[in-house]
């Protein structure tokens, strides 16, 4: 199940792999119900739902360890900030 891919993402710590899965969850979702394969009684919650769940994942790329500093001085001078 693609909520079950969500969850693995986030406790993996892959909070950007979760957000693109919750994406595609409500997309399948949104799919679903303007299919008729939802019955009305569920529909508005369980989009109400999914738009949560997406609206709450943040992605945050986690800065990779060898970017540090890499461009620190790079617009200075020779000699300047020395």
């Amino acid at each position: 199940m693609r909520s079950d891919e969500v969850a693995r993402a986030l406790t993996a710590g892959d909070p950007c792999g979760a957000g693109s899965l919750a994406q595609q969850l409500q997309r399948e979702t949104i799919a679903a119900i303007n299919a008729g394969r939802i019955p009305a009684a569920f529909q508005e919650q369980l989009g109400s739902t999914v738009a949560d769940l997406v609206s709450r994942i943040q992605c945050v790329p986690v800065e990779k360890e060898h970017d540090r500093g890499k461009h620190k001085n790079k617009h200075k001078k020779d000699g300047e900030g020395d």
